[in-house]
């Protein structure tokens, strides 16, 4: 197992990996003038990969993460996991006004069909129960930080 973080969440990817006893390597991101992302991740990874992502300024971010797992699944990662602080897109979990996107279902459906598994810390979960309810192509995990 190997920890996988990006720039902004380099501090927490560090210190998760020390506790879990196991490497970690930063992600490469290089951003283009244009806002196109440039990703590189390390060759050589073993099966499991947990990325450590914060997904608040989610627009570039959720790109880039689904860059980073495709990259990853080339170089050796076969179970990609998702530790995200914050999860982005959860707020709308039902159409409000006729044509409004239902962006919890849209961003759960995205997310866990690129991904094994997602850990995440109290998410905007309203009208659901569970995140599974949201993330159904992969295993999904509310943590409370209140440590409920």
């Amino acid at each position: 197992m190997v920890v996988l973080g990006f720039e902004s969440s380099w501090q927490q990817a560090t210190r998760l990996a020390q506790c879990l006893s196991v490497p970690c390597s930063l992600i490469q991101c290089h951003r283009f003038p244009d806002g196109e992302s440039r990703i590189k991740v390390p060759t050589g990874l073993p099966p499991t990969v947990l990325f450590v992502l914060s997904l608040d300024n989610p627009n570039a971010k959720l790109i880039e993460l689904l860059l980073a797992v495709a990259a990853s699944r080339r170089h050796g990662c076969q179970r990609a996991i998702l530790v995200a602080p914050y999860l982005c897109y959860m707020r709308q979990d039902i159409e409000f006004e006729p044509g409004q996107a239902v962006s919890q279902l849209i961003i759960g459906d995205l997310l866990s069909s690129r991904l094994d598994g997602i850990i995440t810390v109290d998410p905007h979960l309203h009208r659901i129960n569970h995140l599974s309810e949201s993330f159904t192509h992969c295993e999904a995990i509310s943590l409370s930080a209140a440590g409920e």
